[in-house]
């Protein structure tokens, strides 16, 4: 039945039959692994140091995403780039496509070397919605905080009500607006919008031909998760070389 919802949803956005906004939206992910280390209290002093002359004047300018949708479909992409500052990030790209409206995910996700399908219920955030506002690309937007129960860390997210699209970046949803950017657990990832391209007509979601994986639930792929953070942990390793933060 989630299969012939997705294929009903494709074939109006492609044929033309759906007419609300649409948009694409660019945004900038930054990982600040110095702030990451430096938080990690069971790695000795010499490993810090050793990620204070790897990282100390990292001039990395991160890495853009694209977020495109269409009604109550999103997908959000790695963009793609021949150059990206003398490291490749590319090799494992997640994709995170979304049916807000049937509130299901067809996500692909790397974790461990392991490529995954998850066909599921979309996850949920418990949002609160705090009194602070800032501009981000152009956009008043005010402030929500949610917990990475996963992770274990606090997310602020910035969102406005200006582009009525109950989606975000990294799969991030459920606020009153669209979500223009993230900042994890104190400026270990900052995500922001950089451009932001609306349209009255509708765009065809770029959805890769092939995708594939082992399926599986964002319950099983949370569980493989948080085991490793614990096993890294207990062995007094960075847990985010080998999975995403």
């Amino acid at each position: 039945m989630r299969n012939k919802i997705w294929l009903i949803l494709v074939v109006c956005i492609i044929s033309g039959n759906l007419h609300s906004q649409s948009g694409k939206i660019t945004f900038n992910r930054k990982v600040n692994w110095l702030n990451i280390i430096k938080k990690l209290p069971y790695l000795s002093q010499e490993e810090k140091d050793r990620t204070m002359l790897v990282w100390g004047k990292d001039t990395n300018k991160g890495q853009d995403y694209i977020l495109t949708y269409v009604d109550s479909m999103s997908i959000y992409l790695e963009k793609e780039s021949d150059e990206n500052f003398g490291y490749n990030w590319s090799d494992d790209p997640d994709i995170i496509l979304r049916n807000h409206s049937a509130k299901s995910t067809k996500d692909i996700r790397f974790l461990l070397g392991k490529k995954y399908l998850i066909e599921d219920d979309m996850p949920r955030y418990k949002w609160k919605i705090l009194n602070e506002l800032k501009d981000v690309a152009g956009y008043v937007c005010m402030k929500a905080e949610t917990r990475d129960t996963v992770n274990n860390i606090v997310v602020e997210a910035w969102f406005t009500d200006k582009i009525p699209f109950r989606g975000g970046p990294e799969g991030f949803s459920g606020l009153p607006g669209m979500i223009l950017a993230l900042d994890m657990n104190i400026d270990d990832v900052n995500i922001v919008a950089t451009k932001v391209e609306l349209s009255e007509t509708p765009i065809v979601l770029p959805i890769p031909k092939k995708m594939k994986g082992k399926a599986t639930t964002y319950q099983d792929y949370n569980e493989k998760k948080m085991k490793h953070i614990k096993l890294s942990v207990e062995g007094k390793r960075n847990p985010y070389w080998d999975v995403p933060y």
